[in-house]
């Protein structure tokens, strides 16, 4: 295999995995969001906390 075969594949390793990144960051645009935010306690009763965070 030579070097310039060996670089493009590298190069298209990194293409697919970057447009893979994007892909889910627009087919999921909030599923990050939700989870990493704990519930407000002032809005949420502590029965239901539970349920809101999944």
């Amino acid at each position: 295999m030579t070097s310039r075969a060996l670089m493009i594949g590298v190069l298209g390793i990194v293409v697919r995995s970057i447009l893979s990144i994007l892909a889910v960051q627009y087919f999921v645009p909030d599923g990050s969001a939700k989870s990493t935010t704990p519930p407000n306690p002032l809005v949420v009763a502590p029965e239901n906390a539970a349920q809101e965070t999944k």
